[in-house]
């Protein structure tokens, strides 16, 4: 018969004890809210390495600070020939318009087609070259025998206006470029220019 005193005794429930099932439910209850409060953590870990991520992103993607006044200096280089070579283009055409050759005829004075009205005008010839030039001096009669009848045939009131001036200097020019046609200086007259003109 075993003795009373050295039974172990039944542990009699605590003040900390889960008792019963509600017990069990506050015990199991605890991991559950220490998962919980990790959520936030692993959020903001995850939000730190992808600023970490950008921010390395820009750094290498960025230019380089020596690569930037290179690219600068290119495109300034690239800009200035460009200009330089439309500036010699300009002076190039330039240069040809500054320099054209003029032959200058002497006085015409001669009947116009109205009655008792005559026509007293000085023409200058523009002329392709200077060679041209000194060529059509030297066939100034030629020259003047096929302008005479064109100024001859004008009527007053006609050449007094811009549009029958105008006429009349484009049927001047083929006259005149008519004339040489058969010598070296065939179609040497570009232009005529009227340098004095009375109608009387």
């Amino acid at each position: 018969m075993a003795d009373s005193k050295t039974a172990p005794a039944a542990a009699a429930p605590g003040k900390d004890a889960p008792a019963g099932k509600d017990g069990a439910a506050k015990a199991g209850a605890q991991p559950a809210g220490k998962k919980r409060n990790l959520k936030p953590i692993i959020m903001i870990a995850a939000a730190v390495v992808l600023l970490g991520g950008g921010a390395a992103a820009f750094f290498l993607l960025r230019p380089t600070a020596d690569a930037a006044p290179e690219a600068a200096e290119a495109k300034g280089a690239a800009k200035d020939k460009k200009g330089e070579d439309k500036d010699k283009k300009g002076e190039d055409k330039k240069g040809e318009l500054k320099k054209p050759s003029f032959v200058e005829f002497d006085m015409f004075t001669v009947n116009l087609k109205d009655p008792e009205k005559f026509l007293q005008i000085k023409l200058t010839f523009q002329v392709k070259s200077e060679t041209a030039a000194e060529g059509l001096k030297e066939l100034m009669p030629l020259i003047r025998s096929a302008v005479i009848p064109v100024l001859s045939s004008q009527e007053a009131a006609q050449i007094m206006t811009v549009e029958g001036k105008d006429k009349m200097i484009k049927d001047v020019v083929v006259a005149a470029n008519q004339s040489v046609a058969a010598t070296d200086s065939k179609d040497a007259i570009e232009n005529a220019l009227i340098t004095h003109m009375i109608i009387q």
